[in-house]
């Protein structure tokens, strides 16, 4: 197989991508925020093999140069006046901000990643806003009952078959009764939510920007990196809550952080290697 095919590059940057979300949301400053930066960068590495020089139907503009030193210097002065974390919906408004801005530099590898940041960012930022901040906005949680019946239940059922003494107190929350009490909190993360939003502007964005190139492929390549996100975070789940229950707390949140991504990758880059070879 071409290591350096569109697909696979694709699949690489959606893998790093999650991975650098992972370690920015549960892995918190200190070593796991630089390895999300690691992570970030190794992704834009892959983002220019993936656009090379195209190319870009956005245009250099004053507007898109304004609009993005706007974004930037009004998310960031809003985190340091509140005090508030960098986390993913910051991380998404700050790459909008630089790729609206990359699109007026004059090279074309690196106006061609803006224009992919571009539509990439505001795909992933209209999809948190239709399937998060709207719903509970409107006192809905919709999303928690996806999540319990996709996620929380699959995962309770084969606990309960491993032996795992259990107890459900919500649609988003239960107790293990292993070595020590512990409360788990089941969230978006869990449900898979980012990583498909993930998933999904990545190829909507590739579309988007190249269109004539590899569309065939490019459903499959979805259809199996979602089924891989799902199966990933339930598999983290299990694995997470099992090592809680017999060894503590503790230890299961030294594999907090890295489980997630790790099991994406394990998953998703050998089934992406036999589908493509």
């Amino acid at each position: 197989m071409n290591f350096k095919s569109t697909p696979f590059l694709l699949v690489l940057f959606v893998t790093l991508i999650i991975a650098a979300y992972v370690e920015l949301n549960f892995g918190g400053y200190g070593s796991s925020g630089f390895l999300a930066l690691v992570f970030f960068l190794a992704a834009l590495v892959m983002l220019a093999k993936l656009k090379g020089t195209e190319q870009t139907r956005l245009k250099a503009s004053w507007k898109f140069l304004l609009l993005g030193s706007i974004i930037l210097i009004a998310d960031l002065a809003y985190n340091i006046r509140t005090g508030s974390a960098i986390q993913t919906l910051d991380t998404m408004v700050l790459f909008l901000g630089a790729s609206l801005i990359s699109i007026n530099i004059r090279n074309n590898s690196i106006s061609s990643m803006g224009e992919f940041g571009t539509y990439f960012s505001s795909i992933f930022l209209l999809l948190f806003l239709v399937v998060y901040a709207m719903p509970s906005r409107l006192g809905s949680n919709i999303y928690d009952y996806y999540g319990y019946y996709a996620t929380t239940v699959p995962a309770l059922f084969l606990l309960r078959f491993m032996n795992v003494s259990l107890h459900m107190d919500s649609l988003t929350t239960f107790h293990v009764y292993g070595v020590e009490d512990i409360y788990y909190k089941i969230d978006l993360g869990c449900f898979g939510f980012y990583s498909m939003m993930l998933i999904i502007s990545t190829v909507l964005a590739y579309r988007l920007t190249s269109p004539g190139k590899n569309q065939h492929s490019l459903v499959k390549i979805t259809a199996v990196l979602i089924a891989t996100s799902y199966l990933a975070n339930l598999l983290r789940i299990i694995i997470l809550v099992s090592v809680g229950y017999s060894y503590g707390m503790a230890t299961m949140q030294v594999f907090h952080t890295f489980l997630g991504w790790a099991l994406f990758a394990a998953i998703v880059l050998p089934i992406t290697y036999f589908y493509l070879k």
